[in-house]
């Protein structure tokens, strides 16, 4: 055997011995689950540390109750989740005698990435409700977290947000809601989120194959996952930037597609109307349709719903009216500023007025 091939030897030993040296205490010394996300969302300040596998309940995963962190990207915005699972105050169940609550359902969008909780727009939305009706102490409930979709919307609002006991529903839509969700599932609370079912999938032949068998034993493996973590900065098996990338590029839908998106909107709306709330849909649009270039996804999902009877409230006129006068309405392509947030607000309080939906708020208010 030659020197280097000795050499290489003594090395793959020398790595095996860590490895299984690592395991071995990794497995003895106590061991919380949550010990490596929580070191790498100290170490790299992203959101992951926010997010908690839930393959127990039909949503899959939430936020982490009673946690918090920042960002590096969005500099000081604090992120504080409630004891429910929620970036909101806590709110009272059963709902207080004579309140108006409204459920929020979304995404990043929603959850106020890049903003204060203030500035969302549910909070927005709250304030312009507060001082509309103030006699009727109106609530507007953020219940958004980061990547999710319509099935993980629909799925929380039937096992969480119904016993809120909203008096109306608004469930938001952003344009990667058409796309494979496990590419923006949270990168590092995917893999423990176990059997998704084909309904999460807006095109379930679109599903990521399963990881390797090299991928499987490394996940099994602590020092194997704390090598990956804190040297690729993600957990094994996730997905790559480039399939990160992809999943946040705007859909034109197929007809399987808007189908899916009919069916998950469909349960929410149900089950809303059996408690006997209202629900209504809010488009938010990609940067790139600011310019007037042509959007026909949201022209085909306003059609969709209304003709289910729906009312769809579609920010995209909204937005490119504030973008045309050179007012910053997009942090990036998907999450509005502070601003882009208190437009919608206001876009939404506007329509719910003109379809008579706020309680003590005149329809003439639709017309200021």
């Amino acid at each position: 055997m030659s020197e280097g091939s000795k050499r290489l030897v003594l090395l793959v030993a020398a790595l095996l011995v860590g490895l299984v040296g690592g395991e071995v205490l990794l497995r003895v010394v106590p061991w919380h689950p949550d010990l490596v996300t929580a070191l790498r969302a100290r170490l790299l300040a992203d959101l992951h540390g926010l997010h908690v596998a839930r393959p127990d309940r039909p949503w899959l995963y939430g936020l982490r109750p009673g946690t918090e962190a920042t960002v590096v990207a969005t500099r000081d915005i604090r992120y504080t989740i409630n004891a429910d699972g929620f970036r909101d105050r806590l709110r009272a169940r059963p709902k207080p005698d004579g309140a108006f609550r409204v459920v929020v359902l979304g995404d990043s969008i929603a959850f106020g990435y890049g903003v204060a909780a203030e500035a969302t727009f549910p909070a927005r939305l709250e304030e312009r409700l507060a001082a509309a009706t103030p006699e009727r102490h109106p609530e507007v409930l953020n219940l958004g977290v980061s990547g999710y979709n319509p099935y993980n919307e629909a799925m929380l609002f039937a096992d969480v947000g119904v016993t809120y006991q909203p008096d109306l529903v608004l469930q938001q839509y952003c344009a990667n809601d058409l796309n494979d969700p496990t590419l923006h599932f949270d990168a590092s609370t995917q893999l423990a989120l176990g059997a998704i079912p084909d309904a999460a999938y807006p095109d379930p032949r679109r599903r990521r194959p399963p990881p390797s068998f090299g991928v499987r034993i490394c996940q099994r493996l602590r020092a194997c996952g704390v090598l990956s973590e804190l040297v690729f900065h993600s957990a094994p098996g996730a997905p790559s930037t480039r399939d990160l990338d992809a999943a946040f590029q705007p859909l034109d839908p197929q007809g399987s597609e808007l189908a899916w998106l009919r069916a998950r909107y469909a349960e929410t709306a149900a089950l809303a109307a059996a408690r006997g709330a209202r629900f209504a849909v809010v488009l938010f649009p990609h940067a790139r349709h600011l310019a007037n270039v042509p959007a026909p996804v949201y022209g085909r999902i306003v059609a969709l719903g209304r003709a289910e009877g729906w009312v769809m409230i579609d920010l995209l006129p909204a937005f490119r009216h504030a973008a045309a006068s050179g007012e910053r309405v997009m942090l990036d392509d998907w999450h509005p500023t502070p601003l882009g947030h208190r437009i919608a607000a206001e876009a939404i309080f506007h329509e719910l007025a003109c379809h008579g939906w706020l309680p003590g708020v005149p329809r003439e208010a639709c017309e200021s």
